[in-house]
């Protein structure tokens, strides 16, 4: 059964994101509106190193069995998720929007795990 899962983050996140798409999960971001914007258009690549190989493993999540969407943190319900993974910098969860659906993570009692 595929699980709902918020991702306060795009960068770090999409490192998560990626792993749980190979498992059919829905993740959704939360990230700057540059960031929304692309990754809704063209979905997100993360390139990993592999010792003894001249290229790195590019991880589409275009190609993955998941769905990943994006956008603000206003207007999220953290409610509506199964999981939320907490893959921002320190500095980031004092952004306006983000305060709020931090707090709101809190309360809501959902499963919340941190990368950081």
């Amino acid at each position: 059964m595929p699980y709902n899962i918020l991702i306060l983050g795009a960068a770090y996140g999409s490192l998560l994101a990626s792993k749980m798409l190979f498992g059919g999960h829905k993740i959704h971001h939360i990230c700057l509106p540059a960031e929304a914007d692309l990754i809704n258009a063209e979905g997100f690549r993360v390139r990993l190193p592999v010792k003894g190989r001249k290229d790195p493993v590019v991880l589409d999540s275009t190609k993955l069995p998941g769905k990943v969407t994006a956008g603000p943190a206003t207007g999220v319900n953290p409610k509506d998720y199964d999981l939320i993974g907490l893959a921002m910098q320190e500095p980031q969860y004092r952004s306006p929007g983000v305060k709020e659906l931090l707090d709101a993570v809190a309360k809501s009692r959902v499963p919340c795990m941190s990368i950081m």
